[in-house]
């Protein structure tokens, strides 16, 4: 009898161990605070948007080295998002430009930012959670994941009705 008591203690051990761990792997995880920061210009990232600049609005390198430190610009790009932008696209290249440091926490900021311009013909973050598209949003390397997440679901700078060009990033 105290043999059988014990092997149900240790299954029931194991069990809760088991479910413990099944559940640790299946929760939300906080990504690295660090990873919430502004990057900055000299993160290290594939590309930067003056590559960009180069290679799809034929600047040279001079012009797209300068072209956001012209007066009214402050450093920032125009972000464009038309209607065939996806959510993991949108995140994804802003990875691979260096404007955020981890995919998964501007994901983390944007399911965790108050959105208070819903919109229907939008990128779906969540049911709560709009990024609207044939819009322009400035953003820049100098600012941090909420304040990305901010700008996209709140504060777009305009709006445009067709662009036969598709540009992701505008000086």
């Amino acid at each position: 009898m105290t043999k059988k008591l014990l092997n149900n203690r240790y299954l029931t051990i194991g069990g809760v161990l088991l479910v413990l761990g099944v559940l640790a792997f299946f929760l939300p995880k906080k990504p690295n605070m660090d990873n919430f920061k502004a990057p900055g210009r000299s993160w290290n990232s594939p590309k930067k948007v003056e590559d960009y600049f180069i290679e799809r609005l034929h600047m040279t390198s001079l012009e797209a080295s300068e072209i956001r430190s012209k007066p009214g610009v402050d450093g920032t790009v125009d972000l464009r998002i038309s209607t065939n932008t996806t959510l993991a696209g949108l995140i994804s290249n802003l990875a691979y430009y260096g404007f955020v440091r981890d995919e998964n926490s501007l994901r983390y900021a944007l399911e965790h930012t108050k959105d208070v311009t819903p919109s229907d013909k939008a990128i779906i973050v969540d049911k709560n959670r709009t990024i609207d598209t044939n819009a322009e949003y400035r953003i820049s390397e100098d600012m941090d994941a909420w304040q990305i997440a901010d700008i996209l679901l709140n504060r777009p700078s305009g709006h445009f009705i067709f662009d036969e060009y598709n540009y992701f990033f505008m000086p």
